[in-house]
C-alpha cells in the first residue's frame, strides 16, 4: 500500500483518469457533430442540480460505511471521507469495484483490516440488494410477460432480503460444508458480521435506498433535459433496469459508461429517445459520480497519513479506538 502514497504514483493515477476521460470522449466523438441539436441554455440548470447531488450521494455512502465501521473501530470522520474517496480512485480500474476494499483498508489501522473489509462488504451487499430489487420490479413493468416471471422476481427479492438479515445463518451453513481449509479460514473471518443488529442493517439499507434514489434522480434529470418529451415513468423504469444489468455484469467502472449506453439503446429503442441523448447522459453520470470523486481520491491517497506506523505497524490511535474481536484458532 505504500506504493500508492508515492507522489509519482498519485500523478500517474491522475493522468490515467484524465486519459480515461479523453478516451470516453474520443470513443463517442461521432455524436459531437449533433450537439447543436441540444439547447444547453435550457439544460444548464438541470446539469447544475445533478452536479450538486454528487456530494450528497457520496456523503450518504460515507455515513452508511461509518454506521457499519463504528461497531468495530472508532475513526475520525475526515479519515473515513478520505478512505471512501481513495477507494473510488482504486476501484475505477477493477471489475465490480474490488479495488474499493484496498483503497479503504490502506487508510485504516492495520489490526482492523478484516473489520474494514467486512463493513465494506455489507455496505456493498446492501447497495446491490436495493438496486437488484428495484431493477427486478422495473423489469416486471418493462417486460410484462408470463406470470411465472413475476413470481420468480418476487421470490428473488424476498430471498435477497432474508439472506441479508440472516447472513450469519447463511455463513454457518456454508462453513458446515466440506470446503477447503483456506475458504474456511476466510469464512471464520466473517465473524464480525455477527456484530450487526437488525437496527444497524435497517439503517444501512436506508442509506443505500437514499443513494439509489439520488442516482436514479440524477440520470432521469439528465435524460429529461435532453428529451423532455419522453415520459418520466419510462425514464425511471429504464434507468432502474440499467442499474440492475450493471450490477449483474462485473465490469470495471471505466467500462460502465459504454455498457450503460448500450443497455439504454436497447431498453429505450421504442420510446423515440435518440442515441445522442443516451450516450451523453451516460457519459455525464460517469463523469460526475465516478471520475471527479476518483480524481479527488487519488490526491487523498497521496496526502493522507495512514492510521498506522509504517515502521512498527502499530496503531497510532489511542487504544480505545479499536474494538477488535479475539483471533480465531487456526484451522488446518
Amino acid at each position: 500500500m505504500r506504493l500508492f502514497r508515492h507522489p509519482a504514483v498519485r500523478w500517474l493515477m491522475t493522468i490515467l483518469l484524465l486519459g480515461l476521460l479523453g478516451f470516453q470522449l474520443w470513443s463517442r466523438s461521432n455524436h459531437f457533430a449533433n450537439l447543436s441539436l441540444i439547447s444547453f441554455d435550457k439544460t444548464f440548470w438541470w446539469f447544475t442540480i445533478v452536479f450538486l447531488m454528487m456530494p450528497v450521494n457520496w456523503l450518504l455512502e460515507i455515513f452508511k460505511w461509518r454506521t457499519l465501521l463504528s461497531i468495530h473501530v472508532r475513526i475520525p470522520f475526515i479519515h473515513i471521507v478520505r478512505a471512501v474517496l481513495g477507494g473510488i480512485a482504486l476501484s475505477i480500474f477493477t471489475p465490480s469495484r474490488i479495488g474499493e476494499y484496498g483503497g479503504r483498508i490502506m487508510f485504516m489501522p492495520s489490526n482492523a483490516k478484516w473489520q474494514v473489509a467486512i463493513s465494506t462488504l455489507i455496505g456493498s451487499i446492501a447497495q446491490n440488494l436495493v438496486g437488484f430489487s428495484a431493477g427486478i420490479v422495473a423489469c416486471l413493468f418493462l417486460f410484462d410477460g408470463f406470470l411465472v416471471f413475476k413470481i420468480l422476481g418476487i421470490v428473488l427479492i424476498l430471498t435477497g432480503v432474508l439472506c441479508f438479515f440472516n447472513v450469519k445463518k447463511v455463513i454457518q451453513r456454508i462453513s458446515a460444508l466440506n470446503i477447503h481449509s483456506v475458504f474456511k479460514k476466510l469464512i471464520l473471518n466473517l465473524q464480525y458480521i455477527d456484530d450487526y443488529s437488525y437496527k444497524i442493517l435497517f439503517r444501512v439499507l436506508g442509506f443505500a435506498l437514499a443513494r439509489y434514489l439520488i442516482y436514479i434522480t440524477q440520470f432521469v434529470l439528465i435524460l429529461h433535459a435532453f428529451e423532455p418529451a419522453i415520459r418520466l415513468n419510462i425514464l425511471v423504469l429504464g434507468v432502474s433496469a440499467i442499474y440492475l444489468f450493471q450490477t449483474l455484469v462485473p465490469l470495471p467502472p471505466i467500462a460502465d459508461v459504454m455498457a450503460r449506453a448500450n443497455i439504454g439503446l436497447i431498453l429505450w429503442s421504442g420510446s423515440g429517445m435518440s442515441e445522442l441523448s443516451i450516450t451523453l447522459g451516460s457519459l455525464m453520470i460517469w463523469l460526475v459520480n465516478l471520475l471527479i470523486p476518483a480524481m479527488i481520491g487519488s490526491f487523498a491517497i497521496g496526502t493522507t497519513a495512514p492510521l498506522i506506523s509504517l515502521n512498527t505497524h502499530e496503531s497510532i490511535l489511542p487504544s480505545d479506538y479499536l474494538h477488535v474481536a479475539p483471533e480465531q484458532p487456526d484451522i488446518t
